[in-house]
């Protein structure tokens, strides 16, 4: 049974973002959990993922953002999202993929939910930076989990932004969960050293947005870049999916580069 959080649970609004927090046993936290959320969620629709997190990482801060912006047309402020996404267009077969092989129409949509991403990522960043700082902490001491939407923005802060790696003191481990990478061909672009980011890819066996080439596509790319990713699968479609890899995450959490070196584990 998951233990009581009263009086541990808050609001927040920092550098023009909102979100909960599930606040460290001890006054001041050891560490940082971020959680971006999937299309159509917001904070207090993660809090049960977000409390479970907190509970195999007492020492840790727990932040869950909520999404940029509201879903169009929904009439729902806590449908959120973290860059415009048309359901009818986007195609999560494509992520991970070499844009220049995909049809158009598909190329056309990766291309400007990168461009949105990225910004929203600027954003992102300039939160976890400053709340770093405020706790004395480094990037290495942070943990940034992505569910779907949120997974393909988590990629965006860490592959093609620079904010969260400061003298090569590289980000403590990303999580993507039923997610994958948009436009990689950037990847290839690069004119510096990747940093050893620990990434674990959480997939569902029988996810109905993200086949299971994508995340063999983001394992290929990471380990091209010099990182260390590692693909876990359980039964699950993609909605719930947190639910069913949660353990995963959190003894990820744990020990990132532990985690990843029990092969037993992965696929």
């Amino acid at each position: 049974m998951m233990k009581n959080f009263d009086g541990r649970v808050f609001p927040w609004n920092a550098d023009g973002l909102t979100g909960l927090e599930v606040s460290p046993e001890s006054d001041k936290a050891g560490r940082l959990v971020v959680l971006l959320h999937g299309y159509g969620g917001d904070a207090l629709s993660n809090m049960t993922f977000a409390c479970a997190i907190a509970e195999s990482a007492p020492g840790a801060a727990v932040c869950v953002i909520d999404g940029t912006a509201p879903v169009p047309n929904e009439n729902n402020p806590q449908k959120r999202q973290w860059w415009n996404l048309d359901d009818d267009a986007f195609d999560g077969a494509w992520c991970s993929f070499m844009p220049d092989l995909a049809p158009k129409n598909a190329r056309d949509t990766m291309r400007r939910a990168a461009v949105e991403a990225n910004e929203t990522a600027g954003k992102i960043n300039r939160f976890v930076i400053n709340r770093l700082d405020r706790d004395g902490l480094t990037p290495r001491d942070c943990v940034l989990i992505g569910i779907s939407q949120g997974g393909m923005t988590a990629f965006e802060c860490v592959l093609f932004r620079p904010e969260l790696t400061r003298a090569g003191d590289a980000l403590g481990g990303l999580v993507s969960i039923g997610s994958g990478i948009l436009r990689p061909d950037r990847l290839r672009e690069r004119t510096t050293p990747f940093p050893p980011v620990p990434v674990l890819l959480a997939r569902g066996e029988f996810d109905e947005i993200f086949p299971k080439t994508v995340d063999l596509f983001s394992r290929s790319l990471l380990t091209e870049l010099g990182t260390t990713a590692g693909i876990v699968e359980r039964p699950s479609g993609h909605y719930g999916l947190e639910h069913a890899v949660c353990g995963d995450v959190c003894a990820f959490i744990g020990d990132p580069r532990s985690f990843l070196q029990k092969k037993s584990n992965l696929t």
